[in-house]
């Protein structure tokens, strides 16, 4: 009798055991659940404050004021509705995976940065035509003024790789003999 009282308590134990350690892997992946989310909002709020900064550079323009309505209007229909952060998140995601892959949107912040800034990407790609694209991106996203965290989404590299592959791009600037050198090298630091 005391050694199936005593299996049935290890059996309760083990039980009990099971779920607390399944809870607290559930928080745990809602917690990193959130903290991409966070993560996410905070890319967009980037993106935001950058495209309005373009936006007020040049009229005419309309990649800012798209992305703007396309989160607006998610926005207004799910606000205070328990939908509001996923619409929007979706959204986010939806501009992040255009600015990341060749799309109509990343061409059209080129053709903004062109216009609004004396041809600098046409004159970049022009200095150095046989960088990667991936380094014609690093330097366009510099240049429209995306934050480390955002150019690192935006590439999905880590910010060690983004900062690295900048500073290479900069002494290239800087030990080439070019015209646009010193117009290069001052648009990265705006």
């Amino acid at each position: 009798m005391g050694a199936l009282a005593l299996l049935i308590t290890a059996i309760l134990a083990t039980l009990v055991l099971y779920f607390w350690a399944r809870k607290a892997q559930l928080e745990k992946q809602l917690l990193q659940e959130r903290e991409e989310n966070d993560r996410i909002l905070s890319i967009a709020e980037d993106l935001q404050g950058r495209l309005k900064a373009l936006q007020g550079r040049q009229k005419g323009t309309d990649i800012g004021l798209d992305m703007l309505d396309r989160l607006f209007e998610q926005y207004y229909v799910y606000e205070g509705t328990d939908n509001l952060q996923p619409k929007v998140l979706k959204e986010v995601r939806s501009l992040v995976e255009g600015l990341r892959g060749n799309s109509k949107l990343r061409q059209s912040l080129e053709k903004s940065l062109n216009e609004s800034r004396d041809q600098v990407i046409k004159r970049f790609r022009a200095a150095f035509p046989t960088l990667k694209e991936e380094d014609y991106l690093l330097y366009m996203f510099t240049v429209a003024g995306f934050s480390s965290t955002t150019i690192s989404t935006l590439l999905e590299k880590d910010k060690p790789y983004v900062y690295n592959r900048l500073y290479r791009i900069k002494e290239r600037i800087k030990n080439a003999d070019i015209e646009d050198r010193d117009f290069l090298l001052s648009q990265l630091e705006k």
